[in-house]
């Protein structure tokens, strides 16, 4: 489980002076009867509460491998004490519920390798034999759904739920997964003979990469960063309108069937290996890095080399599922009450290391939005040194107690982002305070103001010089105006001196904004305004994005750049006409808000003084890769995976992380990965960098 995989990993009981999310004893210690009572209570609302944060809220409070602790001891004071389990549940209310046609049921967990051994002694004793064949593939970290496939035709897209019927997500899922066939492709024989009704079971994920592109955006505006891939999956998908999130991909990884009815039509495999397979030829998307394995070394040695070749795959993940690759075999299995007999999910344990916590600062991002970041004693994590980690925002730390001074532990919150999981209270300071949170901004000293319902806290001087930084830095990024020579120090001088206090003032042509540049910075300077100045012309797209409308991407943008011919007359557009412009109605409601407040409208205002948004032209969307699906893979030496993905989507194309029958281009850079192979197998042209940047014609 877990929320943001990211972020949290807290440290559990086990690591000395942890706080732990409820009280827990080993469990060899014996207990009083009601003390064990007690426990098991308390256990199991707590359990209960994180649950609904979880399944339901999409914001877990602790991490996978935290909540699995707490199962197991619950699981333990239950074999005591046994009278009634519980099962997760993922149904929000908010929308229909389907029923599965077989049991959709979650997977019987293994923390250690003794663990995974006592799996195959059952399985061996069970079948009689020692030389198991195994399937290990890897644990993506998603929403499970359930796909309904009726002669072909995909009939519904439902999660778990509670194993019996879950969220019918189909009107959503055919709009955010472009991986998704609507009908089943016919077999390489072009016999069109699928099963009369097939449950494909699989996860809803997002890559590594895009989680990283749009955290990208936020931080290069100063906004805070998205906790974890999962919970933006989660929130994605279950979405009430695909409109507000358009721009986000999603992925979808196919691993297994519940109900198979034949009909006249085929049969269901006799092995995982053939049913893999079977989905691919039918066009739909299964997992990579897939290892068959026989008896319990063999099993061992694969889950161990996954776990060593985890980091380099594009997708989140904190174990492997190690499965009985003969179907006839897992019939001998079976079924038990919570999951299959014939599958474990080996759960990794996420690196972490302990430091201590030297300071919090805050960012101001260009909406005003103050984040807070731990400022760390540096210290080595996952082959890099980590000096700050995201604390999210205010309530995490009251709800963790942190304090200056504090010693902590640190993870890579979903393998991305360096992120507090907990707190070594026993090394505390006696003369240790609580956190003094800061009233006022500390860019400006404005007052903060806290909306009703939301965690984060704002400076509310529209004149702040922090957000005019931040706008500015989101106006020069790649995705917008592309001003390259405009980097953070440089912006933040020109701030702080009063020469320029929006991305209008650049184009002013006045003497002040390059006084302190040497003659060849102002000279280059000049031309990429003037060259930003063409791009916002050529695709109105650029511009918009640049604006920073809430909640509006690079897709929303183009939208609104192809219903509307220039600054004023968006200006003008209240939410019926945003709507009709293909917004959302969440995003539609907060743009025309955005709009009617009169900073925004002085803005404008200046924008079209200085030339800029008068008209512009849709070029963005039928740039030079317009139409194309391209799939990045290795390292690029001009740009990083977030630059190159924005440029790709300013000349047109979807950017995808894994190459399907849909992909049409591959750009392979140094050290590229399984993705180029995978296009020389399907035919699909493959360039490199250099031939990238003749495309996009970059100078």
């Amino acid at each position: 489980m877990m929320p943001l995989r990211l972020a949290w990993w807290l440290v559990l009981a086990a690591s000395p002076g942890v706080a732990a999310a409820s009280p827990a004893a080993s469990p060899g210690i014996v207990q009083d009867e009601s003390a064990t009572r007690a426990e098991l209570l308390a256990l199991r609302r707590e359990i209960a509460r994180h649950d609904e944060l979880y399944f339901r809220r999409g914001a877990p409070e602790i991490s996978d491998f935290e909540y699995d602790e707490l199962k197991r001891r619950l699981r333990a004071l239950e074999a005591a004490a046994p009278d009634a389990g519980g099962v997760g549940d993922d149904r929000t209310g908010a929308f229909p519920v389907a029923r599965h046609g077989a049991p959709m049921l979650s997977l019987d967990k293994a923390h250690t390798d003794e663990e995974l051994g006592a799996f195959h002694a059952r399985i061996a004793s069970r079948l009689g034999r020692e030389d198991v064949v195994y399937r290990v593939e890897p644990k993506y970290d998603g929403i499970a759904v359930s796909l309904t496939y009726e002669h072909g035709r995909l009939l519904r897209v439902v999660t778990r739920g509670d194993g019996s019927e879950g969220d019918d997500l189909t009107a959503n899922a055919r709009v955010l997964l472009p991986a998704l066939p609507a009908r089943l492709s016919a077999s390489a024989e072009g016999a069109a003979t699928w099963p009369a009704r097939v449950e494909v079971r699989g996860e809803v994920f997002m890559s590594l990469t895009e989680f990283a592109r749009l955290n990208a955006e936020r931080e290069a505006a100063s906004e805070a960063l998205h906790a974890s891939p999962r919970n933006l999956a989660v929130g994605t998908l279950r979405t009430h309108d695909p409109a507000d999130v358009a721009g986000r991909r999603l992925e979808l990884v196919c691993f297994g069937w519940g109900v198979w009815e034949r009909g006249a039509g085929e049969g269901p495999p006799e092995t995982l290996a053939s049913f893999a397979a079977w989905l691919a030829e039918r066009g739909l998307p299964v997992a990579g890095g897939v290892q068959i394995a026989e008896g319990r070394a063999g099993m061992l040695a694969a889950v161990a080399a996954a776990r060593a070749a985890s980091a380099a795959g594009d997708f989140p993940t904190d174990g492997v599922v190690v499965k009985l690759e003969r179907v006839a075999d897992q019939h001998v299995l079976g079924v038990g009450p919570a999951g299959p007999r014939w599958a474990v999910a080996r759960k990794f344990e996420p690196e972490r290391a302990s430091t201590r916590l030297l300071g919090i600062t805050w960012q101001v991002g260009r909406t005003g939005v103050l984040t807070p970041v731990a400022e760390l004693d540096p210290v080595a994590l996952g082959g890099a040194t980590v000096a700050r980690a995201t604390l999210h925002n205010a309530d995490e730390i009251a709800r963790r107690d942190l304090r200056v001074g504090d010693t902590v532990w640190v993870a890579r919150a979903g393998e991305i982002i360096p992120a507090i999981v907990g707190v070594d209270k026993t090394r505390r300071a006696v003369a240790s305070q609580p956190y003094d949170f800061p009233d006022t901004c500390p860019a400006c000293a404005a007052a903060l103001a806290r909306e009703d319902g939301r965690a984060a806290w704002r400076c509310v001087n529209a004149a702040c010089p922090a957000q005019a930084a931040r706008r500015i830095a989101h106006w020069a990024s790649p995705s917008a105006l592309d001003l390259r020579g405009l980097g953070p120090a440089l912006i933040d001088k020109l701030v702080a001196g009063g020469a320029v206090r929006g991305p209008a003032d650049l184009y002013r042509d006045d003497a002040a904004v390059f006084a302190d540049l040497g003659s060849g910075a102002a000279r280059r300077l000049r031309e990429e305004i003037a060259a930003s100045r063409a791009r916002a012309k050529a695709d109105g797209a650029r511009l918009l994005t640049g604006l920073g409308l809430p909640g509006v991407g690079r897709e929303s943008a183009r939208k609104l750049a192809e219903s509307f011919g220039g600054l004023a007359e968006l200006a003008q557009a209240d939410e019926a006409r945003l709507r009709a412009a293909g917004l959302g109605r969440a995003t539609a409601q907060g743009v025309a808000e955005h709009l009617a407040r009169a900073e925004v409208r002085a803005e404008f205002a200046a924008l079209l003084a200085a030339g800029l948004g008068e008209t512009w032209e849709t070029s963005g969307a039928a740039g030079v890769f317009a139409g194309q699906t391209v799939v990045v893979t290795g390292r690029l030496a001009r740009w990083t995976r977030a630059e190159v993905e924005a440029r790709l989507a300013a000349a047109g194309a979807r950017v995808a992380s894994d190459v399907t029958a849909a992909t049409t281009l591959v750009v392979a850079g140094e050290a590229a990965g399984s993705a180029r192979e995978q296009a020389r197998k399907r035919g699909v042209e493959i360039i490199d960098e250099a031939e990238l940047v003749r495309r996009l014609e970059v100078r």
